[in-house]
């Protein structure tokens, strides 16, 4: 399930902000105790202190993920989840460890930060990573692309220079098992013996938690077939598998290609926690297992796949779906939907029930100078600064344009650097984060804000100019996104009324 929530952060990476939100309130209904998902199973966070954001200012603290209580106060500017009793938190534009009570145990001194596997947790300093241990030493000085915590003190490594991939306010070092979106060749690396292995492997995890084992496959091998390492980097099961999975519930789907009378086909099964195939590679695709069922696909038809390799009810049928706990929920026979019975039965259809989502907090923009939480963009003489809902300046409006605050910075165009520099609720700019070579408050996938001017810096001012002229006049026209063409067409408008959601 863990893979579910990081597809979605991935594919949210870069929509409006409101849809962190509904990723939080996603994943703190997974880890409840009502959603039948252990803390096993999403290891989202220790104790169920879960991020908690808002304010004028937009700072994190951490509540309880059940019932919403505040158990630390909102005074960070990021906040990642716990891990091993820490959480990385950013202060001051820097990134550091808080423990559960949010005492700062870990200065902020790294540029972001990750959560803890086995007592390390990957660092970054400008453009390399290295590991920072529980006590707070440095224990591998930046110097790789990536340098993530695997197996005890065994990390996946990556030469040469980190690569940002998503907007700084949603950058982060994802964990072992969130590296499926590194595409670039990776080894096996320890902090007390070096290299285990040639940078030229791709990596994916077996087991959650604590591996013994890891998926490899050396990128420069022929084949290119996934086996097992083991921490010292040997072969615990020799490459055989064309695609592989994580385990779940005892079992990891493994696939094959085959080649049949002049066309290709992809055969499934699976293996155990020690590496045995157990499920025969037969099947034409397999879900992965929870509640002790896959969904099994053979032949264009489906059914419920056991632990030991058997369908329930001992057959399959035209489609198979599981409810939102993993159990065997419905299938459809002669185009008609049944449920189906711990014993294989056909029963009455379940009776459909709606996510159970919270409300969420935050308030919704009725206009573009408005921002969350009450605040405002106010204007004076042609320059724009911030106003709290109780009237108060927060930044005097003496720039050309202005951001809301977002993780406690806002954002102004500074033209002597020719980029977007942070100023924190003291009013005074930072050094960190870094500068930005353009800023756009708004943007949305496969859309590219207009261009406004030859330099990237100018039109993006301008173009925060007319998103902000539009929210004080209507009558002004608001700037506009443009389709990449290919996945988006035409243009839009930046409009309250037109893509942003109103009240």
């Amino acid at each position: 399930m863990r893979e579910v929530i990081q597809q979605l952060l991935q594919l949210f990476a870069n929509r409006p902000r409101k849809w962190s939100h509904i990723l939080r309130l996603v994943a703190a209904f997974i880890c409840s105790p009502s959603s039948g998902f252990s803390n096993d199973d999403v290891t989202l966070n220790d104790n169920s202190m879960f991020p908690s954001c808002g304010g004028v200012f937009d700072l994190c603290g951490y509540a309880d993920g059940r019932t919403g209580k505040e158990l630390i106060p909102k005074a960070f500017e990021r906040a990642m989840p716990f891990s091993e009793g820490m959480a990385a938190v950013r202060i001051n534009g820097l990134f550091g460890y808080v423990d559960a009570t949010g005492k700062v145990v870990i200065e902020p001194q790294f540029d972001l930060a990750g959560p803890f596997h086995d007592g390390f947790a990957e660092i970054l300093v400008g453009q390399h990573t290295g590991i920072v241990a529980k006590t707070g030493k440095v224990v591998l000085e930046p110097q790789f692309a990536r340098s993530t915590p695997v197996m005890g003190d065994v990390l996946v490594v990556r030469k040469g220079q980190y690569r940002q991939r998503r907007p700084p306010e949603l950058e982060e070092l994802a964990p072992f098992d969130g590296l499926f979106f590194e595409y670039q060749p990776m080894g096996l690396f320890s902090l007390t013996k070096g290299w285990l292995t040639a940078d030229t492997y791709e990596f994916k995890p077996f087991e959650r938690g604590r591996p013994t084992y890891v998926w490899a496959r050396d990128l420069n091998s022929k084949q290119g077939r996934f086996g097992l390492m083991d921490q010292d980097g040997h072969w615990k099961i020799e490459p055989a598998f064309d695609a592989v999975q994580s385990l779940y519930d005892g079992r990891a789907v493994v696939s094959i290609k085959m080649k049949e009378a002049g066309t290709r086909r992809q055969l499934s099964g699976a293996v155990d926690a020690d590496g045995r195939v157990v499920i025969p590679l037969a099947y034409d695709w397999l879900s992965y297992w929870q509640q002790g069922y896959s969904v099994a696909r053979l032949n264009g038809e489906e059914g419920f796949l056991d632990t030991g390799g058997s369908l329930l009810g001992g057959r399959l049928f035209k489609k198979a779906e599981r409810d939102l706990q993993g159990k065997p929920s419905k299938v459809l026979v002669d185009e008609k939907w049944f449920g189906i019975s711990p014993d294989g039965s056909l029963i009455d259809a379940p009776e459909e029930k709606p996510y159970p989502f919270r409300r969420g907090e935050p308030i919704i923009p009725s206009k573009n100078t408005q921002c969350k939480f009450g605040a405002s963009i106010v204007s004076k003489d042609g320059l724009w600064g911030l106003e709290g809902p109780d009237g108060r300046i927060l930044v005097e409006p003496k720039f050309e344009a202005i951001s809301c605050f977002h993780q406690g910075v806002t954002w102004v165009p500074d033209t002597a650097k020719n980029a977007w520099c942070p100023i924190g609720p003291n009013r005074k700019v930072r050094s960190k984060p870094d500068c930005l070579p353009a800023y756009y408050e708004f943007e949305t996938p496969h859309y590219y804000p207009e261009k406004l001017d030859p330099d990237p810096f100018r039109s993006s001012v301008l173009w925060m100019q007319a998103y902000l002229k539009h929210g004080l006049d209507p009558s002004n026209p608001p700037p506009r996104l443009i389709g990449d063409g290919i996945q988006a067409r035409g243009t839009i408008s930046v409009s309250c009324r037109e893509i942003i959601p109103c009240e």
